[in-house]
């Protein structure tokens, strides 16, 4: 009897010891144990076609193939912030990118790397860096210029940083740029599609918390925060802003979001490229709008889930320390 099976036989296999006993050990070059599960995946799977790209790791022609098969840009933005002692101070950039990531998995395109430089209007809190909006406004325009350069058709910009000064610079831009002809460019804030779960955006309490609990559970601890603080206590010593994290932060909440998120974004983007118009977002603005509203039947309530407010006095305090600290 032969030691080994002949090669020329299964030319795709190594060479298997015969007969086999519970010594012996057979190199299979194309599968390895999948973790801590054990169970044995084909190694090929990892090098599985891609739907999109990531600019800083592909060729040029990877660049020129996605511009003719689709003609996305996603441009993840945040800012370095202080996000409360539980979470990452690069949450914005990564919860953005992360966000976008899912999405062009959805319609393909190309995915950019975080931007974390040229926030504005950042919390009053160690380790945060504070620009001039007027940083911020060129780069966001001679981005976007260059990108329509390119030829992308559609260019998504994903804030995680979202203070109202921010959208609306945001938007005016964008809109410049459509104006123009030459690119359709939609910038927005995450929250926007998520409406229908009471999320209007908050800063490091239960939706950012949950989100980057979903998107990076690594990131996160629930352990350093204080119980049974006020909102207003929260916001002064903490630098958070919305319901209490440590409370109803939770990564289900998160991945809820995420879906909404991502479902959302995908959704516009496709229309956009196939209508070359900005209806789809500006459809969404109207909706995140519309629940805005000061004299909405819904204000109240609105108040109470994003902020964590209770009383006219409470709303009224909290109001006056944001104006003074938060620009």
């Amino acid at each position: 009897m032969r030691n080994a099976l002949p090669a020329e036989a299964m030319p795709w296999a190594p060479a298997i010891p015969w007969p086999i006993t519970s010594r012996s050990r057979i190199s299979w070059p194309c599968l390895k144990p999948d973790g801590d599960s054990g169970n044995i995946r084909f190694e090929q799977r990892r090098n599985r076609a891609m739907n999109y790209i990531k600019y800083e790791e592909s060729r040029p022609e990877a660049v020129r193939g996605m511009l003719a098969r689709a003609p996305i840009a996603y441009l993840p933005m945040g800012a370095l912030e202080w996000h409360g002692e539980h979470n990452p101070l690069g949450l914005d950039g990564l919860k953005a990118y992360a966000l976008c990531e899912r999405a062009a998995e959805r319609t393909g395109g190309v995915l950019f790397p975080p931007v974390f430089w040229g926030a504005f209007d950042t919390v009053p809190f160690p380790f945060t860096l504070r620009f001039k909006r007027r940083a911020a406004r060129d780069m966001i325009r001679q981005t976007l210029e260059q990108l329509a350069q390119w030829r992308f058709k559609v260019i998504v910009i994903l804030t995680g940083h979202y203070p109202p000064s921010l959208i609306k610079l945001l938007r005016r831009e964008c809109r410049r740029l459509n104006k123009q002809g030459r690119a359709l460019a939609i910038g927005v804030p995450e929250q926007v599609f998520a409406v229908d779960l009471d999320y209007y955006g908050d800063h490091a309490g239960m939706w950012e918390t949950s989100i980057i609990m979903a998107l990076r559970p690594e990131l996160v601890n629930l352990e350093l925060l204080p119980a049974g603080l006020s909102a207003l206590e929260r916001m002064k010593q903490l630098g958070i802003m919305g319901k209490d994290p440590k409370a109803h932060a939770s990564a289900e909440k998160g991945q809820l979001a995420v879906e909404h998120i991502v479902s959302g974004l995908a959704t516009v983007v496709e229309r956009s490229l196939k209508e070359q118009n900005d209806r789809a977002i500006e459809e969404v603005y109207r909706n995140y709008a519309q629940a805005l509203k000061i004299f909405s039947p819904r204000i109240r309530h609105l108040i109470k889930e994003a902020l964590d407010v209770h009383s006219l006095g409470e709303l009224v305090r909290y109001g006056l320390w944001s104006l003074k600290n938060l620009r």
